[in-house]
């Protein structure tokens, strides 16, 4: 009877996970190796799979399984914006829909609107990209004072910073 194989060292499952050529680019598609992912379902798991270490760095399960991918702006994009609703909600390119979170939300400069939200399997907060439309669309809620951008939702008011905040 074959002995089954032994189990792979941390190194090496370490080296195997960062050797993956998995990429997500700027506009939210996925590459492997360079070539685009275009099968449907597939381009689904790996988006629904999306999530992070403890240090930060973004990584795509499939299963039980993972690896680290190289991200060239946002791991998810949103997509919509519904301020009919309290809390208002957004739609996420991996088929969510989550409440906004204020607090979570922030300008780069020159980039646009980002907001952190919860990833599926750890919880911990991935960086979303306003798309155009959605930018549009959160645009009506949004006033200046003083120079600087202000979210206001009913009675409640709060700045858009110019940065991330700590935990995005």
């Amino acid at each position: 009877m074959p002995t089954p194989p032994s189990p792979l060292s941390p190194e090496v499952l370490e080296k195997l996970r960062r050797g993956v050529p998995l990429r997500l680019t700027r506009l939210g598609r996925f590459e492997f190796d360079g070539d685009p992912i275009t099968h449907a379902r597939t381009e689904a798991a790996l988006r629904a799979g999306l999530d992070s270490t403890e240090d930060g760095e973004t990584i795509v399960f499939l299963g039980p399984q993972w690896c680290y991918l190289e991200v060239e702006d946002t791991p998810l994009r949103i997509q919509g914006v519904d301020l009919s609703i309290h809390p208002p909600t957004l739609q996420l390119d991996d088929g969510r829909t989550l409440p906004l979170d204020p607090a979570s939300l922030w300008e780069e400069s020159g980039q646009g609107l980002r907001a952190a939200v919860p990833a599926r399997q750890s919880g911990r907060p991935l960086s979303a990209r306003f798309t155009n439309a959605a930018q549009m669309q959160l645009s009506v809620a949004i006033t200046w004072e003083d120079d600087a951008p202000l979210l206001v939702l009913g009675e409640r008011r709060w700045p858009i910073r110019t940065h991330a905040p700590p935990d995005a």
